[in-house]
Parts: C-alpha cells; sequence; structure tokens
C-alpha cells in the first residue's frame, strides 16, 4: 500500500487527537517541532504511537552502535515511512507541512501553498526524491552496495540537536550531539542551526523537563533562513551534515579531489567538485559573480538574516539542491545518458552518475548560471 493515501485506521483518531492537542498555535512557545518533543511529565503523546508491552508492528530502529532494536509502535504496519505520511502526507490532517506533495498547507509559519525548503517526496515521474517511503526497492550507495532510505535515514523523530530533527549520527558518522560540560551537565553541540526566528543559535537541548519549550521559536517553513556552521569550525554545517553519506563531496582532508568511480563511463579517474562551506568572496575569477536578485538560498552569520545576497553568505549543499525532491526538469547537455558521450536530451534525467533532475532547485542548469552569469 502506497504512503500517498495511508492512513493506519487504528491511529487516525489517536494521531489527530495528538496532533491538535500539542501542536502550538502559531504564536504559543515551542520546542524541538511541538508533537516531536519537549514533553512534559504528564505527557500522553507517547501513547499516540507506542504500545511499552503489546506493539503489534515489526518495525526497528537503529541504536548509536548499529543495533536494531524494536519501535513498539501501536498499529501492524511494517513501513516507517507510513506512519509519518499519517501526519504529513497528501490526505493527511495531522501536520501543515505536507512532505509527499511538498506544500505548506497552512499560514504562520510560511506561505500558504507555497513549496516547503526541503521539496516534495512525491515528485518522483519529473524530478527525484530522496529516500523510498516503501522501504524499497534499494539504491546504490557509495559503490559499496546498497542502502534504504526512509524518513528516519535523516530525521530522529523525538528530536536532536540539530536544525529540523536532523540526526546527530548518520551512517556511523557523529554529526551533532551533546558535549558534557560538568558532571550530570549536557550542551548541544549541533552541526546545523538555523536563522529562523527565535532559533537557539547553541541548538536543542533534549530531555530537560520541557525547558526547550522556554524559547518562542518561529520556524519558517516556506523561506529558506539557512544558517552558517555554528562557532568558527568551517567543517560543520550542512554541507559537513550531508557528507556523512556524501562522502567524497565535502572532505577537509582531500580539499577538493579524489580517485574513486562515478558511475559515469570514465572509470576510477581523479575526480574535482565545486568547493563547499565556503563564502562567495573566495571566488577570484576575471569578474565578479552576479548577486542581483538572486534567488538561491545562501546560509548567513546567525542572527544577520536578510533576503539580499552578499559576498560573505556562504554557499552550501542546500544553495543548489532540495532535500527531499524537486520538480526541475532537465534538458539539452543536462539530460544525457552517456557522459563518455553526450547527446542532448538522450536520457530521461541528467548528466551521469545523478539521477532525474539531482535535487536541483531550477532547471537544466541555472543554478550555474545564477551566480556566474556567463
Amino acid at each position: 500500500m502506497g504512503c500517498r493515501r495511508w492512513v493506519p485506521p487504528a491511529l487516525l483518531g489517536i494521531l489527530i487527537l495528538v496532533c491538535s492537542t500539542l501542536t502550538p498555535p502559531p504564536d504559543a512557545a515551542r520546542a524541538n517541532f511541538g508533537i516531536h518533543g519537549g514533553y512534559s511529565m504528564d505527557s500522553h503523546a507517547c501513547a499516540g504511537c507506542h504500545r511499552a508491552h503489546t506493539a503489534a508492528s515489526g518495525i526497528m530502529w537503529t541504536d548509536i552502535t548499529g543495533g536494531q532494536q524494536r519501535s513498539l509502535l501501536l498499529g501492524t504496519e511494517t513501513h516507517l515511512c507510513q506512519y509519518c505520511m499519517s501526519c504529513h502526507g497528501s490526505a493527511a490532517a495531522g501536520a501543515a507541512t505536507n512532505v509527499y506533495d511538498g506544500i505548506y498547507e497552512a499560514s504562520g509559519h510560511g506561505t500558504l501553498g507555497a513549496t516547503l525548503n526541503g521539496g516534495a517526496f512525491g515528485v518522483e515521474v519529473v524530478g527525484g526524491n530522496h529516500h523510498n517511503c516503501d522501504d524499497g526497492p534499494a539504491t546504490p550507495f557509495g559503490g559499496e552496495g546498497e542502502v534504504v532510505m526512509t524518513c528516519c535515514s535523516c530525521h530522529d523523530v523525538h528530536g536532536s540537536s540539530n536544525y529540523r530533527l536532523l540526526k546527530d549520527v548518520v551512517n556511523g558518522v557523529e554529526v551533532g550531539g551533546y558535549e558534557q560540560t560538568a558532571p550530570g551537565v549536557y550542551e548541544p553541540d549541533p552541526f546545523v542551526i538555523s536563522n529562523e526566528s527565535g532559533y537557539p543559535e547553541e541548538g536543542w537541548l533534549l530531555h530537560d523537563a520541557g525547558a526547550a519549550q522556554i524559547t518562542v521559536y518561529d520556524p519558517d517553513y516556506t523561506t529558506p533562513r539557512y544558517a552558517k556552521a555554528p562557532g568558527e569550525d568551517p567543517t560543520r554545517g550542512i554541507s559537513a551534515w550531508c557528507s556523512a553519506c556524501h562522502s567524497e563531496y565535502h572532505r577537509a582532508d582531500l580539499e577538493s579531489s579524489t580517485t574513486y568511480d562515478a558511475g559515469d563511463g570514465f572509470g576510477e579517474v581523479m575526480r574535482y567538485r565545486h568547493r563547499l562551506n565556503v563564502p562567495l568572496s573566495d571566488y577570484l575569477g576575471a569578474r565578479p559573480l552576479r548577486l542581483v536578485a538572486l534567488s538561491l538560498p545562501l546560509a548567513k552569520d546567525y542572527g544577520e538574516w536578510t533576503p539580499e545576497a552578499s559576498l560573505d553568505d556562504w554557499m552550501d549543499c542546500l544553495t543548489c539542491h532540495r532535500a527531499h525532491g524537486s520538480d526541475a526538469e532537465m534538458s539539452g547537455f543536462a539530460d544525457v545518458a552517456d557522459a563518455t558521450d553526450p547527446e542532448p536530451d538522450s536520457d530521461e534525467g541528467t548528466v551521469p552518475p545523478g539521477t532525474k533532475n539531482a535535487f536541483l532547485r531550477l532547471d537544466d542548469r541555472g543554478v550555474c548560471e545564477e551566480c556566474h552569469n556567463k
């Protein structure tokens, strides 16, 4: 059963009740995404999804050692993302963030009907999406086998130190977490933060009797307000977080080149790539970058978000790509079947080794032209 219209009968009433009860109104204090975290000791939210001793679902989760544990979820479903889509899907009433269609279905934390910052999972025909809602089929990963991606490959449903519930450990790599500053005292140590109004620069602190509720947080789901890496460490930020899986794209130890087979027909040769987590001022070309009316989102210093672009802003993965999916269309030389013999419009996708549109924000290679103005 596909996730687009899936609503588990046993959960429908409970989820609608829990979501409507625990999700604060637009002007209320917000924790790490309301229903997903910041619970108090008298919370009833756990029972909306879990049963401690009588769970019927066999869905597993992976602990920090790589071990598989039972999620103890209510219901008999076998695909994790179907639980997510019961609130975040096309026909679901539990959340205004419809991630399947990539649309914000409310107002107050974005523009009604506008595209979500992350894009849409349900654009597999024209574009491409970043996970398989049915937990399959597996997709190639890093030349070392295949991986099945779900919502929880990237997100921790109960929160993390990072922006948008992005996990602190991905693919066995620490990309956030908590630092012990004194006996029994822990502070968030995030890789990814945000310039949204009220977002805590220090990241999210969990399990502190609802202390995160003190922060008045106003997420913006349709206008990207990305922040540079917290602190002065350029090896952090969203690009470093993404590279937990995309390990060849942002490597401080090897700078900009690595030898590997990208699957494009050229075999195992030296690969070179665009720099990431760098300010636009690093560009030293013969003529300046074009920043007037730039539509691509750039990462800015914390607390200094403005819609105007500047040379002090940083370019990272999300400047050019959407994380969930994109409906950008590729044509001409952006749509070839064989990189060794490129014929325009010869494939239903993009230049190998990408798939479909590589989640790009603009059609063809507009993400290049918008800055470089060739």
